[in-house]
């Protein structure tokens, strides 16, 4: 009992020491985590095939979905450069290559194996949005998109992984205020944290990435 008496200031100084970190929620569990755990567990790839292989990245949105047509743009280039980091041997084609294909070809967005056969590549990761938003209200933000990604074998012609997101939002717990940004910075912020989600099925990452995505939105 001594011992434990002794002990409650030095477990209430720290508890006072980490309190701004609990106070900041997600980003404060994130660097709670890694300071007990290091980089933490690792979260292996859904679909770890496109190793050694050249890889397009095609990206359609739903036309209703959004009126910005150059999201999905900016999604595809996003997904792809994540591939090329930090994918493993991941050769991503060019997203010019990509679209003056498609331009060239007046690519019909039915069939994502002809564009992998345009572009010379071995696989084809195919982004099809079919909703997005980013304003909760006149006056909160919060991301959300529909969104299936699919891996097509392009020498097959056929589909070797799908995986759909019915309702990815972020930030997770609440929506932001829009006086604390203004939409448009949002909005890039909302693409590459969909890009990094949508990549993440292809490449090992840490679980602490996991924790800390919302803190971005608060420390914006």
């Amino acid at each position: 009992m001594r011992c434990a008496h002794r002990s409650a200031p030095v477990v209430l100084l720290l508890l006072l020491a980490l309190l701004p970190l609990l106070l900041t929620c997600t980003t404060g569990c994130a660097v709670l985590y890694q300071l007990a755990y290091g980089d933490g567990p690792t979260v292996p790839p859904k679909f770890s095939a496109l190793k050694g292989k050249r890889v397009a990245v095609v990206c359609i949105m739903n036309s209703s979905a959004y009126g910005d047509g150059e999201v999905s743009m900016v999604l595809s280039d996003q997904v792809g450069r994540l591939l090329s980091q930090r994918g493993d041997k991941i050769d991503v084609v060019r997203p010019d290559e990509v679209s003056d294909w498609m331009d060239t070809n007046d690519w019909d967005e039915s069939n994502f194996v002809d564009v992998g056969r345009g572009v010379k590549a071995d696989m084809v990761v195919g982004i099809e949005v079919a909703a997005f938003s980013i304003h909760e209200s006149k006056t909160l933000l919060k991301g959300r998109a529909n969104v299936t990604t699919t891996v097509y074998d392009v020498a097959k012609g056929t589909e070797v992984f799908r995986t759909t997101d019915h309702d990815h939002s972020f930030p997770t717990s609440h929506a932001i205020p829009v006086v604390s940004t203004d939409w448009r910075s949002f909005e890039r912020m909302y693409i590459g944290v969909l890009a990094e989600h949508i990549a993440k099925n292809f490449y090992e990452y840490s679980l602490v990435e996991d924790f800390a995505r919302d803190g971005a939105a608060y420390a914006h």
